[in-house]
């Protein structure tokens, strides 16, 4: 009887697959998925309460500013994509976006220095040992501060950590000069408990804030951090991480109130060449243009502008909102213009 039956068995596996075929093929992202992940939204409806425009067309009066400073990603890559990046498209929709921002060069050194500084002061080599720093002036030294670095295994550290998944690449400050790292640039913790979630618990935020992610969540590329090599998954490990933080720093009062704006953007553009290319002195667009995300209540929902801003204009809307001034290059006009282009 065996010798009928298998035969058979092997003619119904076959039918199956067949018919499998031909309603498409499988979906295996399951297994490219990162440990824990948002799914797309299935329908137009926000997934969470709105975080902007409840004092739209007030006059803001703004005491704390927060950056939130993510790696390397390219706007295309983010902005447009609500399957891998579900919560960073319904931010941009339901706040303010940037639509022509720029980064101010490639690599990465650059950047850190420049957005807190105004200009990066020769820092143009990511490769830089532990005495690679600027004694120019930045943000840091004009008002007290915080910074909040994810995987960072001890206080102001100049050592990547791979195991952490710490990068000196994403903790600006250990570049500069900075009065009181020691103490004031700190491991990030998580939204439930560390130095960060105190603050936050407190509303006693400084008044300018930084957090990066580590490199696991910051939307690059890592190859220590396990799971596919793939562009999707690195988003929508960030996506889930700007979530929890996102919800976090909204709900406090001092933003509730208006005290707190944010600012969401990413420190280069992919891929991360040419080297030393000016960003700002070409239109936005390639490896140059990342997304700027404002959030604040102030914030008409779903406000898009077209000026040309970058990392520099994002430091002297700073410094204006903060009453001090304007550092290098953050001492043109953009910084104004993105102030109010966002109702700030």
């Amino acid at each position: 009887m065996w010798r009928w039956v298998l035969p058979g068995a092997v003619v119904v596996a076959v039918l199956i697959g067949f018919v499998a075929s031909r309603n498409g093929p499988t979906e295996h992202a399951a297994s490219h998925a990162p440990p824990v992940v948002t799914q797309p939204p299935t329908s137009n409806t926000p997934t969470v309460t709105p975080t902007c425009g409840t004092k739209n067309g007030q006059t803001a009066k703004i005491t704390h500013v927060v950056w939130i400073w993510m790696g390397t990603q390219g706007y295309g890559h983010v902005i447009g994509k609500p399957r891998v990046a579900p919560f960073m498209n319904q931010l941009a929709q339901e706040c303010g976006l940037a639509t022509r921002y720029s980064t101010i060069t490639h690599p990465a050194i650059a950047n850190d220095v420049g957005a807190l500084a105004g200009d990066p002061h020769g820092l143009v080599h990511n490769s830089c040992d532990t005495a690679c720093t600027t004694t120019a002036p930045s943000l840091l030294s004009q008002v007290r501060w915080r910074a909040f670095i994810g995987g960072m295994h001890s206080a102001c550290a100049k050592l990547d950590g791979l195991q952490s998944h710490y990068s000196r690449l994403s903790n600006p400050p250990t570049y500069l000069t900075a009065p009181r790292c020691a103490t004031s640039d700190l491991p990030l913790g998580s939204p439930s408990q560390g130095p960060l979630r105190q603050l936050i618990g407190r509303n006693t935020l400084p008044p300018f804030t930084l957090i990066a992610p580590d490199s696991c969540h910051d939307t690059g590329f890592n190859k220590h951090c396990g799971g596919k090599l793939k562009r999707a998954v690195f988003l929508a490990r960030a996506d889930f991480w700007l979530r929890r933080w996102i919800g976090a720093l909204t709900k406090m009062p001092s933003y509730k109130s208006g005290a707190t704006a944010i600012f969401v953007t990413w420190n280069q553009g992919a891929p991360a060449k040419p080297l030393r290319i000016d960003c700002t002195a070409r239109p936005a667009g390639g490896s140059c243009q990342v997304p700027l995300i404002v959030v604040s209540p102030f914030v008409k929902p779903g406000t898009r502008t077209p000026a040309r801003l970058s990392h520099y204009s994002l430091l002297g809307a700073t410094e204006r909102l903060l009453g001090v001034p304007r550092l290098g290059h953050a001492a043109g006009p953009s910084g104004q213009a993105l102030l109010r282009a966002f109702g700030l």
